[in-house]
């Protein structure tokens, strides 16, 4: 499993994305920076984006995207994947006619752009050569993470959230787990406003990976809050856990062989 890390930051500023993981070429996690990042051709190759939860970081781009492929003629239908509420609030919302065209109707209803998918917490799909579990954390909206595995390898993608417990529990028990993808957007001076938003601190992680008991995984941060993330890196540092990396944009890491 490639993953591109197009955009990992929790706010945005020139030279700073915000959340989006390219995997294995075809498949997107998030959209908060696509078009920016992708050229025409690889914005053509994208088949799914799977959707962590309606916050405007997370899907900004998708807007874009769908509006590029309609001018590319692209063939097949790009697959939008989430939960049935998180997928309502996009279509309410964003793709209404009214704040950006609706295009799981255009360039026709017969051969739109893009299509909605449906993916329920606790059940897996494949999609591509992924196999794919969602799985519900606690943030301000409806958010889940995603368990992702390619052969006997995998990873989980945690979308924004606070202190939770199912997620980590399913990471515990997955056999050919290699990488765990957290956020930590907020320093821990901020802790009242991370617990009001449902967001993790470097405390608040440190006691989220007490959770995975002896299990020995790299955990990759990212979604950090850019005013302050130096503060962040210096905290997560005192943790002394050489388990965790902090992501840049436009990083790569490689799950499982070549």
């Amino acid at each position: 499993m490639k993953i591109r890390v197009l955009g990992c930051h929790g706010s945005s500023l020139p030279g700073y994305n915000t959340t989006s993981f390219l995997i294995n070429g075809n498949v997107l996690l998030d959209g908060g920076t696509i078009t920016s990042v992708l050229t025409a051709e690889e914005q053509s190759n994208l088949e799914y984006i799977l959707v962590t939860h309606a916050h405007f970081d997370h899907i900004r781009d998708i807007m874009f995207l769908a509006d590029n492929l309609c001018s590319l003629g692209k063939e097949r239908p790009l697959i939008v994947l989430s939960t049935p509420c998180i997928i309502e609030t996009l279509k309410q919302n964003l793709f209404n006619d009214a704040v950006w065209p609706d295009f799981t109707a255009l360039p026709s209803s017969d051969n739109p752009v893009l299509k909605f998918m449906a993916i329920h917490p606790g059940h897996n799909i494949s999609i591509s050569s992924l196999k794919v579990t969602a799985i519900k954390v606690h943030h301000a909206v409806e958010t889940v993470a995603y368990v992702i595995e390619a052969g006997d390898v995998s990873a989980v993608f945690i979308g924004d959230t606070g202190p939770t417990e199912e997620i980590w529990q399913a990471a515990g028990t997955k056999a050919g787990l290699e990488a765990i993808f957290v956020e930590t957007s907020l320093p821990d001076g901020m802790q009242e406003l991370a617990d009001k938003a449902g967001h993790l601190t470097p405390a608040s992680l440190e006691q989220e990976l007490k959770k995975l008991g002896d299990l020995q995984v790299p955990i990759y941060l990212y979604h950090m809050k850019i005013q302050h993330r130096e503060v962040i890196k210096q905290e997560i540092a005192r943790l002394r856990n050489s388990s965790i990396h902090t992501l840049e944009d436009g990083q790569i890491v490689q799950i499982g062989a070549l």
